[in-house]
């Protein structure tokens, strides 16, 4: 067992087979917005002592979960552990994510079968 692989009980938010490559802030409040509940993208927005400040990793998305009585908003989302779950979910069923996915994949095979073109 490594010491750097976490899983739920030491730390790790969601399962590692639920978990999403790379969200981004944007991608979370799309999903946040889905739902109805208030929330707020800081797209600017890092962790202080971060020195490797990737466009990718910038950005938070505060939500409203409770309401003033302390009462969950949502039915179904009813703590930061839900709506994680719900979140790594739904970010791969996005248009802007099913968008990227072709393109990814396609091999390119443009330089392949070319024959270099030279002086004899």
């Amino acid at each position: 067992k490594q010491w750097y692989q976490r899983r739920v009980r030491g730390g790790r938010r969601i399962p590692k087979g639920a978990a999403v490559e790379n969200p981004t802030c944007q991608e979370i409040g799309d999903v946040v917005k889905s739902l109805g509940l208030r929330h707020e993208v800081q797209p600017k927005k890092h962790y202080s002592r971060e020195l490797d400040r990737e466009r990718w990793q910038l950005g938070r998305v505060k939500v409203q979960l409770l309401d003033g009585n302390g009462l969950p908003v949502h039915e179904t989302i009813k703590s930061k552990a839900d709506l994680m779950q719900y979140v790594a979910a739904m970010i791969p069923k996005l248009k802007s994510r099913s968008a990227k996915a072709p393109d990814q994949q396609q091999p390119s095979s443009s330089g392949k079968n070319k024959k270099k073109k030279g002086k004899k």
